[in-house]
């Protein structure tokens, strides 16, 4: 069994040894609980600036500077225009060999912080849900670690393809909540000190909380929502006369 305050050690050490040979690092950003406590622990060992990539009007559009001002981070915004959108759609289609739309929408402000942030050195939240039980869907699984492992696997196989498109446009893609001692931590925490009644991903909260981030409190929203990119993908295949799934073949 791990506690919060081990786990918060373990991750923080991660988080160092992936940093410390860097002088600045980006985060993807969105003011959510993953990249919140990645960010905090970031800024203890390199100049660290956030990048929320995400369309005009959209939740995180609305609130990120908010919130990162609430835990004393420095955030900027990479708007998404419908173009953006559309280019990213391809490319994420491109790198994660896939034509699902879910799966390209969650990706898409990823690949614009690869594209823009000017750090070589970015920092991302992936892998966290995995292994910390933060997809609303656990709730109701009948063996919820089994779905874990899976997804986990898959996680793991995409972050890889997303590590090799950010080399080829020279940028290294940093995910701590993939690294071995913090997958290996994450097993050792009973299920229900990740899944309840008070919520998902309880054990990271309780470490956000450790280290004074109102982020621990925030609920969580899935990066292709609060970011608008969904949203703006149904519309701009509706506007083609194509469900999103035909939108996504056609681009």
């Amino acid at each position: 069994m791990l506690d919060s305050a081990n786990l918060l050690n373990t991750i923080e050490k991660a988080v160092e040894s992936l940093v410390r040979p860097h002088r600045t690092v980006g985060v993807a950003y969105s003011g959510g609980l993953d990249s919140s406590v990645i960010a905090a622990l970031a800024s203890r060992y390199a100049e660290t600036t956030c990048y929320s990539a995400c369309i005009k009007g959209s939740h995180d559009a609305e609130h990120v500077h908010a919130f990162a001002h609430a835990d004393g981070f420095d955030v900027r915004i990479l708007e998404l225009t419908d173009d953006n959108v559309r280019e990213l759609a391809r490319l994420a289609r491109s790198v994660l060999l896939t034509t699902d739309p879910v799966r390209i929408s969650y990706t898409i402000p990823t690949l614009r912080v690869i594209e823009s942030a000017v750090e070589p050195a970015i920092l991302v939240g992936n892998i966290a849900d995995e292994i910390f039980a933060g997809y609303a869907k656990y709730e109701s699984s009948d063996n919820v670690s089994e779905q874990m492992a899976v997804d986990l696997e898959k996680a793991l196989h995409e972050r890889g393809l997303l590590s090799q498109y950010a080399e080829k446009r020279l940028k290294i893609l940093l995910a701590p909540y993939a690294d071995a001692t913090v997958i290996g931590a994450s097993s050792q925490v009973p299920l229900e000190d990740k899944l309840g009644l008070e919520g998902r991903k309880l054990i990271l909260r309780k470490c956000a909380d450790m280290i004074g981030l109102e982020a621990s409190a925030r609920p969580k929203k899935a990066a292709q929502y609060s970011s608008g990119v969904s949203k703006a993908m149904k519309r701009l295949a509706k506007a083609d006369g194509k469900t999103v799934s035909e939108w996504v073949l056609g681009i």
